[in-house]
């Protein structure tokens, strides 16, 4: 009988150019809270929920390294999304803590917000439509 093995994903990993100003921004105005962190390595995990399943890695780059992302438009690199249960409610909220959001969609699926981190990272927050 063939071994059965199971995959999951467990983190999604930003390069980051300042880690201390990526490190802040991710747990004081997103609310992101500390897994694991190793500032001498510039290195971070971090979950968004109590059981997220998935953390978010914050990855210091070493001198001379460049971080690469896109617009979310044309230039695509990967864009986290983050669900909610209460879009606006979030979106209202992380007003408060300063992030700025640059687009708000909604259609009969699902709605949207597009926000950038202080790396220029293209995040989303999203609500599955309500049946």
């Amino acid at each position: 009988m063939e071994e059965k093995t199971t995959m999951a994903l467990s983190m999604v990993v930003l390069p980051v150019s300042d880690w201390e100003r990526a490190r802040k921004w991710y747990t004081e105005k997103l609310g992101c809270k500390p897994v694991y962190e190793a500032p001498d390595d510039r290195w971070g995990e971090y979950a968004l929920g109590e059981d997220a399943g998935v953390t978010l890695g914050l990855w210091g780059l070493p001198e001379g390294y460049t971080v690469v992302h896109g617009d979310g438009l044309k230039n695509i690199a990967p864009q986290p999304y983050i669900q909610v249960d209460n879009l606006e409610k979030v979106v209202e909220e992380l007003t408060r803590r300063g992030i700025e959001f640059e687009q708000v969609f909604s259609d009969e699926e699902f709605k949207t917000a597009r926000f950038l981190d202080p790396e220029g990272h293209v995040l989303y927050l999203y609500e599955l439509a309500r049946e």
